[in-house]
């Protein structure tokens, strides 16, 4: 197997990546960190500490993850390739316990659990973990332990892996998710899943996600995540199924209908009326209400970028040689 770290200017959690890979039980045949930032320190890391890692540049820059999980997959040699984030710390059995299913010719992919520290994480959502949604969103929980491996249809790119000859056979990885790089994981995994491949989730294989701060500007969850996330995901959508889908035209009717809610709620809130349990807001809840207003805006901007922005990506796609629908 070959480990690839992306990486963009966290040279400390790079480091402590690297211990714990030092670490695991059986040693992956080759460790490769992928570092699109320009400071020097992540190569000076690795070439010190690391000898016998390969530190490899994507000059492209931030926003640019999934060039960098490009770059390692065509610079890799095993037959399996895992990728992990640099805050993503491996359990010393997890390289064991990602590679069992691909016993089975039918696996194109596996991934493990991400370990939050979050409280009762391990029971949260096991019926909704990896699940692509007859809307077209995508739930997520993989903190969550359902005691075995099952199917899903999509992966956590902090911690996956997929046969190599796959990923080459469909055209590699593909770029053109910006900003916080939403989706990205999500395009690799369905479409290994389109191509009849099956993915598992392992729950076995556990990296501790510790969450590092963003340094290519904005923070988890704000409004630029907010907007990257609406248009980066009618991008996949369209790019994987097609403009015509009918996945992609539910998923923009739910997402309208959530800001027309949160609409709703902020009129209820501005206005002081009770919610349906009849509990009065009070007058900070009221003064603060009008924030919502700018979350739909943020949201409903992302959705409509990513027609325009999804066109240019499918006739690249095309230019490319990658097959679209």
């Amino acid at each position: 197997m070959s480990v690839v770290i992306i990486t963009y200017a966290r040279p400390h959690f790079v480091g402590e990546c690297l211990r714990h890979l030092a670490a695991l039980r059986t040693a992956p045949h080759e460790v490769l960190v992928v570092d699109a930032s320009p400071d020097p320190r992540t190569r000076t890391l690795v070439s010190e500490d690391f000898p016998d890692v390969r530190y490899l540049r994507n000059d492209l820059g931030p926003g640019t993850m999934p060039e960098s999980r490009q770059i390692g997959l065509l610079q890799a040699t095993g037959d399996v390739v895992a990728f992990i984030d640099d805050d993503a710390y491996v359990d010393p059995d997890w390289l064991d316990e990602l590679v069992r299913p691909y016993a089975d010719p039918s696996v194109g992919g596996v991934g493990g659990r991400a370990s939050n520290g979050i409280d009762g994480e391990e029971s949260r959502g096991l019926d909704l973990i990896g699940r692509f949604l007859p809307d077209g969103r995508l739930t997520g929980y993989f903190g969550a332990d359902p005691g075995r491996s099952i199917d899903v249809d999509h992966l956590l790119g902090a911690n996956m892996s997929f046969r190599r000859s796959t990923l080459l056979a469909l055209g590699g990885i593909r770029g053109n998710y910006p900003g916080t790089c939403l989706c990205e994981e999500s395009d690799i995994s369905l479409r290994v899943r389109r191509s009849g491949h099956r993915l598992v989730f392992a729950p076995t294989a556990v990296v501790r996600h510790v969450a590092a701060p963003y340094q290519t500007g904005g923070q988890r969850f704000d409004r630029r995540y907010l907007y990257y996330a609406r248009r980066n995901h009618v991008v996949l959508l369209a790019r994987v199924f097609g403009f015509r889908a009918p996945v992609l035209r539910r998923y923009v009717l739910t997402a309208l209908r959530e800001q027309r809610d949160y609409l709703r709620t902020t009129y209820r809130l501005v206005r002081g009326r009770p919610d349906h349990e009849g509990v009065v807001p009070s007058r900070r809840r009221r003064l603060t209400a009008p924030v919502v207003l700018t979350r739909s805006l943020v949201e409903v901007v992302g959705l409509g970028a990513g027609f325009p922005a999804a066109l240019v990506a499918r006739r690249r796609d095309r230019a490319e040689g990658v097959s679209t629908p």
